[in-house]
């Protein structure tokens, strides 16, 4: 027997008699299975036969047998189809079946599909009538993803946040509190505290101003969260205890350190983006060892944003319906019944990708690729966007599920391109802000002649504090971090004459700016010391007089000596010899 009359054998005589008055327009003679089986396979090799049949199929059942051979893996994915094609080809009412695993098609394609291994099994079109309907069928139209014009004006509540705009003034201020050490996370947990999401916030451009629905607590610090996030992740950052502090100078361009700060968090498996959609629960308990491995998870979306054109707007239920329907290998967890909301007796989930993949995508979105600026979004706050394709038991009374759900449109940029390896550089598309006129005054005071745009606020405060209404004064400190972290003077007297009406900076102005580059290394890290104290001064004297140790010692006050912290051991070896002992 045959692949094919194997899997045929393993419906019931009455199912194989309707299969073949089917396919054959003609009530069968025969009665015993084995012979309806052979017919049935016969039937099925006939290639002109099949082709007469699969002709004559109505247009939508077609389609359904060409996504089963070339996309679904011969069996049926009811709610992609559906998704995609709007409709389905249901079996007539009164005629489904109560037992077993019914296809729930109409027999007229039903006779494609048999149970894979026992009655009981899922149904799917066998290999070998696979092999044989590809021979004439034709793929399926490819899905492609629909772009969008935004809206004139944008509905109200909505607002368009150009991140490629302030990605890199945002790094900058970043890598200062870095290098500053202001920014604190837990110990074990490594999340950020309170007080640091606060001091962020207040260096970068956050999507929502407050939380304004219960269910989206922490909504005004998610691109605080992002960066210190990506940051704690990244090469040029150590943990000591709560602290981050530098661990390597990032002395290469900005562009490229965002490319290492997105590539070293596409690697992280510690760090899931699902636990911060915090409403669904169970997540800690038996669910936690049914999540997917996150980083397969990004590099599904990562495959997505590459269809995106760059500088085109797509809505993200565009997106999200596009990877849907194109069979996207996002998937959050294998066991989904598992998490729940409210309660675990009640609330238990069930698999749907609005509810989780969907979910997970708004925030990697949002909090790291939007973060880093390789799209630019249009949000809503996340209790106008409504759950109408999410409801499920506890969610009636709920306006959103997480402070993500207002994501409402994404825009692929050229710096999103260049990350992503869609180009070979980097080109910024258009200018990325206004010029707001300005006078420079002597002694480094700057005076708007009206309110400077957000942009410019935010890139003059790396290099100048503000005093009172439009007036910044430069500053030497502020200047400096700056520099240490990727800035150029440069760049800051680039800013200052596209402003001001004369051509040329004041004198002192401009010996400030040239003294700031010429002393940007004027001292240089030579090695780590370590610093002993000596229990009396004739001990330290003894000891920087020898001639041994004198050679790599110093005197620090009347106790204290400091030497190169790769001394150590010949610093202890001496003082055994000089018979002093080292606690």
């Amino acid at each position: 027997m045959t692949d094919l009359a194997q899997a045929i054998a393993t419906e019931t005589v009455d199912t194989l008699k309707k299969y073949y008055a089917t396919l054959f327009g003609v009530k069968p003679k025969q009665t015993r299975k084995a012979d309806l089986t052979s017919a049935l396979a016969h039937g099925f090799a006939d290639t002109s036969h099949l082709q007469a049949y699969w002709r004559q199929l109505p247009e939508l059942q077609r389609q359904l047998i060409q996504e089963c051979l070339f996309t679904y893996n011969g069996r049926v994915d009811r709610k992609r189809f559906r998704m995609k094609y709007g409709d389905f080809p249901e079996k007539p009412r009164g005629s489904r079946s109560f037992f077993g695993y019914d296809s729930g098609l109409p027999d007229s394609i039903a006779l494609f599909f048999y149970p894979a291994e026992s009655n009981y099994g899922p149904k799917q079109i066998p290999a070998a009538l696979v092999a044989l309907m590809t021979s004439f069928v034709e793929p399926p139209a490819a899905d492609t993803l629909v772009t969008a014009v935004l809206p004139e004006p944008l509905p109200a509540g909505c607002s368009m946040i150009q991140r490629e705009a302030t990605v890199l003034n945002e790094l900058s201020a970043l890598l200062i509190l870095l290098q500053n050490q202001q920014l604190k996370v837990g110990e074990k947990t490594g999340q950020p505290s309170g007080a640091t999401l606060k001091k962020v916030a207040k260096e970068v451009h956050e999507y929502y101003p407050a939380t304004t629905c219960p269910e989206a607590a922490g909504m005004e610090f998610i691109v605080a969260y992002g960066w210190v996030q990506l940051i704690a992740n990244s090469p040029f950052c150590k943990q000591s205890k709560t602290t981050l502090a530098p661990a390597r100078k990032t002395d290469q361009k900005p562009v490229a350190t965002i490319k290492v700060l997105w590539e070293h968090w596409l690697k992280n498996r510690k760090q899931d983006e699902f636990r911060r959609i915090d409403n669904i629960k169970g997540q800690n308990g038996k669910g936690k060892r049914y999540f997917t491995n996150p980083v397969e998870r990004r590099e599904a979306i990562i495959a997505a944003l590459r269809e995106c054109p760059v500088n085109t707007w797509v809505s993200f239920d565009q997106l999200s319906r596009h990877m849907f329907i194109t069979g996207s290998q996002l998937l959050v967890t294998t066991e989904p019944e598992y998490l729940y909301l409210y309660d675990a007796n009640y609330g238990m989930l069930h698999s749907s990708w609005f509810l989780l993949e969907s979910r997970y995508l708004r925030c990697f979105l949002l909090e790291y690729a939007a973060t880093l600026g390789l799209i630019d979004v249009v949000i809503a706050p996340p209790e106008m966007v409504g759950m109408d394709e999410d409801r499920t038991w506890g969610t009636d009374d709920m306006d959103c599920l997480s402070r993500y759900d207002g994501l409402q449109y994404i825009r692929l940029t050229p710096l999103g391109a260049y990350i992503l390896g869609l180009a070979d550089d980097y080109q910024p598309s258009e200018k990325v802000s206004t010029e707001t006129p300005l006078n420079i005054h002597r002694q480094g005071r700057i005076v708007f002649e009206a309110p400077p745009t957000p942009w410019e606020q935010q890139f003059l405060s790396l290099y100048a504090e503000q005093d009172k209404g439009h007036v910044w004064m430069l500053s030497s400190r502020k200047i400096m971090e700056t520099l240490q972290v990727g800035g150029n003077v440069a760049e800051l007297q680039q800013f200052l004459l596209a402003r001001e009406s004369q051509p040329f900076l004041p004198e002192d102005c401009e010996s400030f700016l040239t003294n700031s580059v010429k002393n940007a290394d004027g001292v240089k890290f030579q090695t780590e010391a370590l610093v002993y104290s000596c229990k009396s001064v004739e001990m330290a004297d003894l000891i920087i007089n020898d001639k041994a140790l004198a050679k790599f010692c110093q005197r620090l006050g009347k106790l204290q000596i400091v030497l190169p912290k790769s001394k150590e051991k010949s610093f202890r070896e001496g003082l055994n010899t000089l018979g002093i002992g080292c606690v």
